[in-house]
């Protein structure tokens, strides 16, 4: 019988390629992702910083200028925040996307291993049934040459 030769190998072997290939994709996503998020966590921390700031120096007149410095920058803190927020949900929407892509390669990939899995089967399902009829064959050749050899 001759080796079991999976037509589809190539197919399968790009489609594992391509899935590995969407989940390295995804890792870059999530940490682009990550690393945006934890900006707007810093801005947002620095701006509560600065609002506690100013309510502070608000009871404490010493300080005018400062004060007048921080609620400047206030605002562009808030507009980066805006800023970074945009990007987060862009980011978001990559992810996504990037999820998406990995889930059909996925499928993909697995329609394809399944078929390869079923179509083993066959092939050993096939090769104990020619195993068999050779065992048969052996055992029926064997009975008539010992019954000829009686005679």
């Amino acid at each position: 019988m001759k080796a079991f030769d999976f037509r589809l190998q190539t197919k399968l072997d790009i489609s594992v390629r391509q899935e590995d290939i969407a989940r390295e994709n995804l890792q870059a996503s999530l940490q682009v992702r990550t690393e945006i998020a934890r900006r707007l966590d810093q801005l947002a921390d620095r701006v509560q910083e600065i609002e506690s700031s100013i309510r502070e120096q608000n009871q404490d007149t010493a300080a005018f200028s400062i004060l007048v410095t921080r609620r400047q920058y206030l605002p562009l803190l808030q507009q980066r925040k805006t800023e970074v927020k945009e990007h987060l949900q862009e980011a978001d929407t990559v992810v996504d996307s990037a999820r998406s892509l990995l889930l059909e390669r996925a499928r993909e990939t697995n329609t394809l291993e399944k078929l390869k899995q079923r179509q083993w089967q066959e092939y050993l399902k096939e090769a104990m049934h020619e195993e068999q009829k050779l065992i048969d064959e052996l055992a029926t050749s064997g009975h008539f040459r010992k019954n000829l050899h009686q005679v």
